[in-house]
């Protein structure tokens, strides 16, 4: 059987085909713009297809049902943080964002032991979790939202990007400035509070967000689909013979 897993962020739906348990492809889709949402016409021709959709945007998810019905019928399954098949030593797993224990999932699965996961996007998320389960992370503000709070507090009537300054010489590239090292100095921040604690966990960067400060940011491996990545492995786990 084929498999379709279905990532929904807040900014992006990340849909990905699998192929013996690994993407052969992957489409980008804007969440807002659902409403124009095509199903690729080679996916169509895969059949019997298992559709995994794991959102945190619950509101669009009866639409995608819609969309994959058509390829997938009733073989479509809302995943959730309890079928990641990873234990979730935290309070109240049932409100944990399912894309950041599919980050885990698949983290550990590439390292084999415990990890430290940076996710950029709406929000930067910075995870941790070994083979002991999801143990919780902390979550701050991420670059667009950075930006469009500081923008609308300094009242910049034409909020375009600007190259960073340093120093700025006006509100725009000093604003700028501030995210371009700002960001990535926070992350930083983190992650060697991670490592002070667990020296030995090894450290991916993930997300759709704004990548240009990836250079400043200290990670081991970078994996752009990593959610999806572990959204397939627990499809095929649960559903992959069905």
């Amino acid at each position: 059987m084929k498999i379709i897993g279905v990532d929904v962020g807040n900014s992006n739906i990340k849909i990905g085909f699998f192929e013996n348990k690994k993407i052969s492809k992957a489409i980008i889709f804007p969440t807002d713009k659902i409403d124009a949402l095509k199903i690729p016409l080679l996916w169509r021709d895969a059949s019997p297809v298992f559709v995994g959709i794991a959102s945190v945007v619950p509101q669009v998810n009866p639409l995608l049902k819609l969309r994959f019905r058509d390829i997938a019928g009733n073989k479509i399954k809302i995943i959730t943080p309890s079928d990641c098949g990873i234990p979730l030593r935290i309070k109240n797993p049932d409100m944990i964002g399912v894309d950041r224990v599919l980050n885990c999932k698949a983290a550990i699965n590439l390292f084999g032991s415990e990890v430290i996961v940076i996710d950029i996007g709406t929000a930067i998320t910075v995870d941790y979790a070994s083979e002991k389960g999801f143990l919780g992370g902390i979550i701050m503000p991420g670059p667009s939202l950075w930006s469009a709070s500081l923008l609308t507090t300094a009242m910049i009537k034409e909020p375009k990007e600007r190259k960073a300054g340093l120093p700025g010489k006006d509100t725009a590239e000093a604003i700028y400035g501030g995210i371009r090292y700002g960001v990535p100095g926070a992350i930083n921040n983190v992650v060697d509070a991670y490592k002070k604690k667990y020296p030995s966990a090894g450290v991916i960067l993930t997300g759709g967000g704004d990548m240009k400060f990836i250079r400043d940011i200290k990670f081991d491996i970078e994996k752009k689909h990593l959610a999806l990545e572990g959204l397939g492995m627990v499809l095929y786990e649960k559903y992959g013979q069905n």
